[in-house]
């Protein structure tokens, strides 16, 4: 399953590419920081899930998960943010966000519904019509 991560803050970035990675059938395929590199990220690399933090170096999560579904992105989004779960999750879900997660205490729930993902061999079409859930499978024999 690829999966692009989206998030201006190295330390985290870096953290859940490792962790992402690390749970087998996962394949980083794009990071960026900004909404524009973002949305270009994105849109070349057609990740499976998008990993979406709402604050950013230039520009917005939200507007980064508006521009991708302008696009006719099919792929999942996930949004994990610092900001209040209450306020912000009913928004991003009807911005199009697949789900909302609170950074500091939904990030071992996020990698786990990944990994369930990926274990399910959700047959996540992206962009182009592939189908990846075959990388989940062959990943997990």
């Amino acid at each position: 399953m690829k999966v692009a991560v989206i998030e201006d803050h190295v330390p985290v970035r870096q953290l859940l590419v490792r962790r992402a990675e690390k749970l087998g059938g996962i394949t980083v395929v794009a990071q960026a920081s900004g909404e524009d590199e973002a949305v270009e990220a994105v849109l070349a690399t057609t990740p499976d899930v998008v990993l979406l933090d709402l604050r950013l170096a230039q520009g917005t999560g939200l507007s980064v998960l508006q521009r991708l579904r302008g696009h006719d992105y099919a792929g999942r989004v996930f949004v994990l943010s610092a900001e209040a779960a209450d306020t912000c999750a009913t928004l991003c879900r009807h911005r199009g966000a697949d789900a909302f997660y609170d950074k500091a205490f939904d990030f071992e729930q996020l990698l786990s519904d990944l990994q369930e993902l990926c274990r399910r061999g959700a047959a996540l079409v992206t962009m182009n019509g592939g189908m990846n859930a075959d990388l989940c499978a062959a990943a997990h024999g």
